[in-house]
């Protein structure tokens, strides 16, 4: 069960991270800002949920906004709201639906720096 969580997690994610990034780029070349890839790429993959105050460019803030709203929404409020309602229908106590959601954004985070390192290595090899 829970390696098929991690599997449909890590097909979400990595599709989402491509989208993300993909349409940053796009939106930025459009907007005639100069941007180097390789450099985002890399920074990106040293530190995918480092904190965006710090990022050193406004593409890195970007990209790192969009994934963290993509994983409060769907691996912290869904899942909250989700466990919530369970919890409410079996009348458990409510420190469970806080617990299971801990869980479930743990997992998902630790799998993010893997993701993260897939998708710059598929990048960077098909630029070259």
């Amino acid at each position: 069960m829970l390696k098929l969580f991690l599997n449909a997690t890590d097909d979400f994610l990595s599709k989402s991270v491509k989208t993300i990034f993909e349409k940053t780029e796009k939106s930025f070349s459009k907007n005639h800002k100069e941007i180097d890839l390789t450099s985002e790429l890399r920074k990106l993959q040293s530190n995918p949920l480092g904190c965006v105050l710090g990022a050193n460019s406004p593409f890195e803030a970007s990209v790192k906004i969009k994934i963290k709203a993509i994983l409060g929404l769907f691996f912290v409020i869904v899942p909250l709201l989700g466990f919530s309602a369970l919890a409410y229908l079996v009348n458990l106590e409510s420190l469970y639906p806080v617990l299971f959601t801990v869980v479930v954004a743990y997992l998902v985070a630790s799998r993010m720096d893997e993701i993260i390192d897939r998708y710059v290595s598929g990048r960077v090899v098909n630029a070259y």
